[in-house]
């Protein structure tokens, strides 16, 4: 699944481009069964007409175009044979990209407050929601969630908790449980606390499972959902035992599940490896990112081949990765080279100012903080309703003694913000930047 909204795409591009997979496009025109999920063509307004007029419920996949577990399930589930023939039954079923105006793809996704990807959505033709499921499932576990959330199927895992609870911990039931766990974790991504409560709660039986089981006969697409669901991107991925069991078996792997999730899924963990030590200054990140050429070399072709410039491979993270580490580093100069390097190129888009005016922010020297000025305001300048944007140049602005400039470019980027938690970013910033420029102005009065 990939929680995230459009603004942080700057700030965090692993968690926008998590999961990417790779060879999307000729895997399923490859594999693609004849008949599989039919999706509504026309606004989605009007299949909830097309929907009363049929009496069937209406099933939503909300995607967006950087999400990596939605283009597997694009390539991998939809076109299965038996997801159509329950789906076309049943629903309407409709793709709707949350960041496409010209379909209203945000009115949408702010309507139904979705904040994850992609969302499986469940709905009445009134529009009201039945359910919902947050995270890229298989075939098997995206027509159960379609069953337990429409009442067609009762969910079995509080009664397989329970017996595990109480001391059973045959392998059997402990799959059972962990496969409808799968579910439960989907239903549950909505709600933060009862979403970190599953995950303190299901870790400790998945590392049973996987301690427990023969590994070889781990070795099959049903496991490997197992261990995809349950490796989650707050672990340390690399050196996490069934990871690096994947790794170690990629190629027995590749001959059982679909070559671009499994590829998606080791490189991702890779990702996150290098990505923490170079944010961390620590020299082994190089070393990680050799490991594209090494023992993931099969993934990183399979993705070079359909993606050259993919957050997954080394070229991208070399130019994403260089400048964390020498910040963390507080090599300054190095940094600063780097940007005015990468800035001179054609095209430069906005957030690259934005990136080199927030890494230069943390220096102490006031060179340096000059020089994240000038970034931001060039930013600024390319992308203005950009807020976090507008967030880091106006804290740069504060800095340099101009509060008022700053409240006022927060005020202006306020109406074009449509998400309620970063709207209420700015306002708290804004509040501030206003409640210290009164002081101000009391101070100087006479």
């Amino acid at each position: 699944m990939m929680r995230m909204t459009r603004h942080r795409r700057s700030a965090i591009l692993p968690r926008l481009r998590t999961r990417l997979a790779a060879s999307v496009a000729l895997f399923a025109a490859a594999t693609a069964p004849a008949a599989g999920i039919d999706f509504f063509q026309g606004h989605w307004r009007d299949a909830f007409e097309a929907a009363e007029r049929g009496r069937k419920a209406v099933f939503v996949d909300v995607y967006t175009q950087w999400c990596g577990p939605c283009k597997l399930m694009d390539a991998n589930v939809y076109p299965d044979a038996a997801a159509g023939a329950y789906f076309n039954a049943r629903f309407v079923n409709v793709k709707l990209d949350a960041e496409d105006e010209a379909i209203d793809g945000p009115a949408f996704a702010k309507r139904y407050d979705i904040g994850g990807y992609p969302t499986l959505l469940f709905l009445r033709p009134d529009g009201t929601e039945i359910g919902r499921g947050v995270a890229g499932l298989g075939v098997e576990q995206l027509l159960r969630l379609a069953a337990e959330l429409t009442g067609e199927a009762d969910s079995d895992f509080a009664a397989l908790l329970a017996k595990y609870d109480a001391g059973e911990r045959g392998l059997a039931l402990v799959r059972a449980l962990l496969r409808a766990g799968q579910l439960e974790g989907a239903r549950a991504f909505t709600d933060f606390d009862a979403r970190v409560a599953y995950r303190d709660r299901m870790t400790p039986v998945f590392d049973h499972y996987f301690a427990a089981s023969d590994k070889p006969s781990l070795v099959n697409a049903l496991d490997f959902e197992i261990i995809t669901s349950y490796s989650y991107e707050d672990k340390a991925l690399r050196g996490a035992p069934a990871v690096e069991f994947v790794i170690s078996n990629y190629d027995a792997f590749a001959r059982v599940v679909p070559e671009n999730a499994l590829a998606a899924f080791v490189l991702e963990a890779n990702y996150y490896a290098t990505s923490a030590l170079a944010r961390k200054g620590d020299d082994a990140w190089r070393r990680q990112l050799a490991e594209l050429d090494g023992r993931l070399e099969r993934a990183a072709a399979l993705t070079r081949a359909n993606e050259p410039d993919s957050p997954l491979l080394r070229a991208w993270q070399e130019r994403a990765f260089a400048p964390d580490y020498l910040a963390a580093k507080k090599d300054w100069d190095a940094l600063e080279r780097h940007y005015e390097a990468l800035l001179a190129g054609e095209s430069v888009e906005a957030r690259t100012y934005f990136m080199a005016a927030g890494h230069l922010a943390n220096a102490e020297e006031d060179r340096y903080k000059r020089s994240a000025l000038r970034y931001a305001a060039a930013g600024h300048q390319l992308a203005p309703a950009d807020a976090f944007g507008a967030l880091t140049y106006g804290d740069l602005l504060a800095e340099f003694g101009e509060s008022d400039k700053a409240a006022e470019l927060l005020a202006a980027a306020l109406p074009a913000v449509d998400n309620d938690n970063i709207r209420q970013m700015l306002e708290t910033r804004l509040a501030e930047l206003q409640a210290a420029n009164q002081t101000s102005t009391q101070h100087d009065l006479p």
